[in-house]
């Protein structure tokens, strides 16, 4: 039967089981802002994961194997102190490497990032659950084999937990860096604890060894952990290119990303120029300090509203809320959609966004226009962190929109494109042609990974695209060039131009497959201006 004792050594394997989950989940947010996220980089954290699990197995049994049965209790207290160390190790060192990292193969460089942030801790916690089996073995031959389960039932029910915790508690109120840290002050601590509760009585030679490294251990995290922003603002770099100096003015970890507002500004100058919303170290948009936006893509979008009538209009993405207000001062009536409530404060706070006209309805974009009735004259899809989420990318999904749109409603659409990849390129292009006849799309000229913007419609009955007149006056003069470069270079799609339609199917949507490629060569163009800093959460 197991013991009122041993109960609190299954204690130290359920805590132990929930580190090793949210050290896998925290490692998938730490990993975004340089990675991505796309089917290698999760490839890599749950095949490094299982890996290193199945050598903490291994190493359990050959190491009980190699030491006599009276050392086991002591050995199995030692691994969690042996494992904080080495998860404060991996604290410290990822921010440094990790931008390196980003220079190598995808695939190669998030397995090595993978396995820095997780290898040695997996294998050392993996480890306790056979060494457990092996004290109850010592203890009680004949019912060892019973006790086998339940300790791997109870290392399983810890996991839960430590997804949820980690989840619901830890991602949405801290930055992913301070929950690493807090994962090793957690072991600590309650290896401290069960230490004093089992009593010194369970070790022989080391127990005022063992009490002295773990106290020292605890004080160092604690230190470490008041001091963190200290730390990276140290080791991480917050000068760009050109000279230009960046300031952090505000984060904030969610559900769906960490938000930083960044400030930059010429070095050595006092006022801050312009504001930068970034997720998950991806540009959402920005503005100088007169109120202009930063990114051409702005004032591409709101040139080709003009396409669209006067009235209501959909937008899907809500950023800093930039676009929605230049719509809604033409007299466009707005409904925006933002899967995250945080975006609107932010937008409020920051970029000097203030609603008119509009309403708010923070959901999934696809929930939404899956069960709107209401009609729509103009529709934006502004919905680009990683790429698009992949479910809305689907043919489905355009139908969807097609139901929300008036006859000669316009369909706008802001995503990435590596314009060397033929697939990709048709892969998007084709799904929008199957549920809109009349496609166009521009882009900047000699760009081979940039915005491609998609203009779709019902008909050809609205205003024309080739050839309307632009109102460009309002487009701040360092930017005009290269916006006016983008709305010159307007195609329309011809399927005959492609051997082939590859469209996009709910049940068979292989963008991710796709994309797999483009984002990489899109995280090294981010990495390669934006400061270290900003893209660790």
């Amino acid at each position: 039967m197991i013991t009122h004792h041993n109960i609190k050594y299954l204690s130290i394997i359920f805590f132990t089981g929930s580190v090793v989950l949210s050290l896998e989940l925290l490692a998938s947010r730490i990993m975004t802002p340089f990675f991505g996220v796309s089917l290698y980089i999760w490839t890599s954290i749950l095949s490094v994961t299982l890996i290193f699990i199945a050598i903490g197995y291994q190493f359990g049994g050959w190491i009980t194997s190699k030491i006599a049965p009276k050392y086991y209790k002591e050995l199995f207290l030692f691994i969690p102190f042996i494992s904080s160390i080495f998860i404060i190790i991996s604290s410290i060192v990822y921010p440094i490497l990790l931008p390196s990292l980003i220079t190598q193969n995808l695939l190669l460089g998030s397995f090595v990032a993978s396995s820095l942030l997780l290898a040695i801790p997996l294998v050392l916690m993996s480890s306790l659950n056979p060494i457990l089996i092996s004290i109850f073995k010592d203890e009680d031959n004949e019912i060892s084999d019973s006790k086998s389960g339940f300790v791997l039932f109870v290392s399983t029910i810890g996991s839960v937990f430590g997804v949820i915790f980690t989840a619901l508690i830890l991602i949405p109120n801290l930055t992913n860096f301070s929950s690493l840290i807090l994962n090793a002050i957690f072991l600590t601590i309650y290896n401290l604890i069960i230490y004093f509760l089992i009593g010194y009585h369970s070790f022989e030679k080391l127990r005022k060894l063992f009490l002295l490294f773990n106290l020292i251990l605890c004080i160092f995290l604690l230190i470490f952990f008041y001091f963190r922003e200290s730390y990276l603002s140290h080791f991480t770099a917050v000068k760009g290119k050109n000279n230009i100096e960046f300031t952090i003015l505000y984060e904030k970890p969610s559900f769906y990303g960490s938000y930083k507002v960044v400030g930059s500004k010429p070095f050595n100058q006092n006022e801050i120029t312009e504001y930068i919303l970034y997720q998950n170290g991806t540009a959402q948009n920005g503005m100088d300090s007169s109120g202009h936006s930063i990114y051409e893509f702005t004032y591409v979008l709101d040139a080709l509203s003009q396409l669209s009538t006067i009235g209501n209009a959909l937008v899907l993405g809500l950023g800093a809320g930039v676009l929605p207000a230049k719509l809604s001062s033409k007299g466009f009536k707005i409904d925006a959609i933002d899967i995250d409530p945080i975006t609107l404060d932010i937008a409020k706070n920051f970029f000097r966004y203030k609603p008119k006209n509009t309403s708010f309805f923070f959901e999934d974009a696809r929930t939404y226009v899956k069960k709107c009735e209401k009609k729509y004259d103009l529709i934006i899809l502004d919905l680009f962190a990683d790429g698009d989420p992949e479910h809305l990318t689907t043919k489905e999904f355009y139908q969807n929109l097609d139901n929300c749109l008036n006859d000669n409603g316009v369909v706008i659409s802001n995503t990435l494109m590596d314009f060397s990849n033929e697939l990709a390129l048709n892969s998007v292009l084709s799904t929008f042609s199957s549920q809109f006849d009349d496609l166009h799309y521009l882009h900047v000229l000699d760009a081979k990974v940039n915005n491609l913007y998609i203009i779709a419609k019902k008909n050809g009955t609205s205003k024309k695209v080739e050839g309307f007149k632009l109102d460009l006056d309002y487009i701040p003069r360092g930017i005009k060039p290269k916006v006016i470069q983008v709305l010159k270079n307007v195609k329309k799609f011809k399927k005959e131009d492609y051997k082939y339609q590859n469209i996009l199917y709910d049940e068979k949507n292989q963008y991710s497959i796709i994309f797999a490629k483009i984002l990489p060569k899109y995280r090294k163009l981010v990495t390669s201006y934006v400061p270290s800093r900003i893209l660790i959460n």
